[in-house]
């Protein structure tokens, strides 16, 4: 049974929140505050954290910082809910790792949805299939994330399975290397900076490893030049600095695989 700590100051949200995810299943603790949302998560491990932005001592940003930095809840996914309209949230919370962020007042099917979504079916790290409703399983395009940062991994694998991609992820070189030949992805998101190999040696690797060229778009860091070049050359689908818009990053994966 998969565990989920709510965090939210108002107790009817909490409770209805409660009630909906124990129906469904889940087992659930809450906690009003930050101070008692620590207390909670390093006392119960949830495999999933529910988290208000708006809240009495700290605003759950910060808060999230601190899951982050804790042994207990360092790999657990984040969703983050607000009441706030402010456009620059999405990047801050996609910027902690955050596994999505639902504004208020949602749907609670919705809430569920993006819920069992994160958790799939290994207790809280994305798996590798995921369709939405106007996929036929089977049909998925299938993507291979290569990324050295785990939570930047996963809310990529969020973001391309919500939109009907089948992903993976590698977090190295190496293992980039030997996911992308023994199982041919449709595309693969890569990051320059990498261990075991830096992303222009992995796509070179790849490359020469199968019949057909492979859709490759970088991701890096770096605002070096020469970088933007080099993918050139080696025939990059597209490049992103980072921090990129994610809508455009997607609609580059949806453009390669089409």
């Amino acid at each position: 049974m998969n565990r989920i700590l709510i965090i939210e100051d108002d107790q009817k949200i909490a409770f209805a929140l409660c009630v909906r995810l124990k129906a469904n299943g889940y087992a659930t603790w809450t906690a009003g505050d930050a101070i008692t949302a620590l207390k909670n998560a390093r006392h119960h491990k949830p495999d999933l954290i529910l988290l208000d932005i708006s809240l009495p001592c700290g605003n759950g940003l910060a808060l999230a910082e601190q899951f982050r930095a804790l042994r207990e809840t360092r790999g657990t996914p984040v969703i983050f809910t607000t009441a706030s309209k402010d456009p620059e949230l999405r990047d801050k919370a996609l910027g902690l790792g955050a596994a999505g962020l639902i504004r208020k007042p949602y749907d609670s099917e919705v809430l569920l949805g993006v819920i069992e979504r994160t958790l799939g079916n290994n207790g809280g790290r994305l798996g590798s299939v995921a369709v939405e409703k106007d996929v036929q399983p089977g049909k998925a395009k299938k993507i291979l994330i290569v990324e050295d940062d785990e939570k930047v991994a996963r809310v990529l694998a969020f973001r391309m399975k919500t939109a009907g991609f089948e992903t993976a992820i590698a977090n190295d070189g190496l293992s980039g290397i030997r996911s992308a030949v023994n199982h041919r992805p449709d595309a693969i998101i890569l990051d320059i900076s990498l261990p075991a190999g830096d992303g222009f040696l992995v796509a070179e690797r790849i490359q020469a490893n199968i019949a057909h060229p492979m859709p490759i778009i970088f991701l890096t860091a770096s605002k070096r030049a020469d970088f933007r070049e080099r993918a050139s050359t080696l025939g990059a689908a597209a490049f992103f600095e980072k921090p990129y818009e994610p809508e455009a990053l997607l609609a580059a994966v949806r453009q390669v695989t089409e």
